[in-house]
């Protein structure tokens, strides 16, 4: 399964040409090969995203270090093979599901991003669990991406939490949310659905800070963020101050609100709230029927 030869077939299916980002992921493959523990614990981890279909990943979703996976002693590019690893699942998923050559595009960038985004933007030693977990629903086509949105098949209602299986809406990172482009693509949506999901007319929920009451409550009338929330009923969630951390701040974790960044009015806003104490919920919102 595993060797230098398939960390540049999957490098190469993904468009990475970084002769650095390939040698550690060498490095990666290497250190494996030196600890039978973290080989055993490797492979766990890859039946987990690839092979059992039926393993709930919220486990793994609570996971913010990767010590708590390997250990203190670990190379940081270890989640970042594990995404390369399953490459060639994702290929044959393609295939299996018949992609057209848009949704193969976006389905190989998406997962690029993930496995860069961390390194050159945040400048991290390696991915994030978050990353590496995100990444396996585009390998595993449990996502699809139709304009500014993307829509993730899910069996368990988002509101009532029993099994059902339904759409779960995902907003791209750095997506402007022009209501316009948003009601494009939930309303092409159901076609692609249909097609690649093969199911008719399902319910949509959208989990997000963006829906938080506290975040709307500090928008101004015109906002996009504003405007998409509307097409929502919406009920609020858990805290979601790590999400709104890494979204809106991307950090991982803060010891001081103070310190946080005021580049846009949002960050501003949101930050003051922080300071206060102000405890951010999540907004979890069902689509009204009359948007489709």
């Amino acid at each position: 399964m595993l060797s230098n030869k398939m960390i540049d077939d999957a490098l190469l299916f993904y468009d990475i040409k970084d002769d650095k980002y390939r040698a550690k992921c060498y490095e990666a493959y290497e250190f494996l090969n030196q600890s039978k523990e973290h080989k055993k614990k490797f492979l766990m981890l890859y039946e987990i995203l690839y092979e059992k279909k039926d393993y709930s990943l919220a486990k793994l979703w609570k996971v913010k270090e990767k010590k708590e996976l390997f250990k203190e002693v670990y190379h940081p590019y270890l989640p970042n093979l594990l995404l390369l690893s399953g490459w060639n699942i994702h290929f044959k998923n393609m295939k299996k599901y018949n992609l057209d050559d848009k949704q193969v595009f976006i389905h190989k960038k998406r997962v690029k991003e993930s496995l860069t985004y961390d390194i050159y933007k945040r400048k991290y030693y390696g991915i994030r669990i978050s990353q590496m977990l995100w990444a396996s629903y585009f390998i595993n086509l449990r996502i699809l991406e139709v304009g500014s949105l993307q829509y993730e098949l899910v069996d368990v209602n988002s509101v009532t939490n029993k099994k059902e299986r339904c759409i779960k809406i995902h907003i791209p990172r750095d997506t402007k949310l022009e209501i316009k482009k948003v009601k494009e693509s939930l309303i092409k949506s159901k076609v692609e659905i249909k097609k690649y999901f093969k199911i008719e007319n399902p319910k949509y929920y959208c989990e997000s800070w963006l829906l938080s009451k506290k975040v709307l409550h500090l928008l101004s009338d015109g906002s996009n963020i504003l405007k998409f929330s509307n097409l929502f009923d919406i009920k609020t969630g858990n805290d979601c101050t790590n999400d709104i951390l890494n979204f809106v701040f991307e950090k991982t974790k803060c010891d001081d609100y103070n310190t946080l960044q005021e580049d846009t009015s949002l960050q501003t806003k949101i930050k003051e709230e922080l300071i206060k104490g102000v405890i951010i919920k999540i907004g979890i919102g069902k689509l009204k029927e009359d948007i489709l």
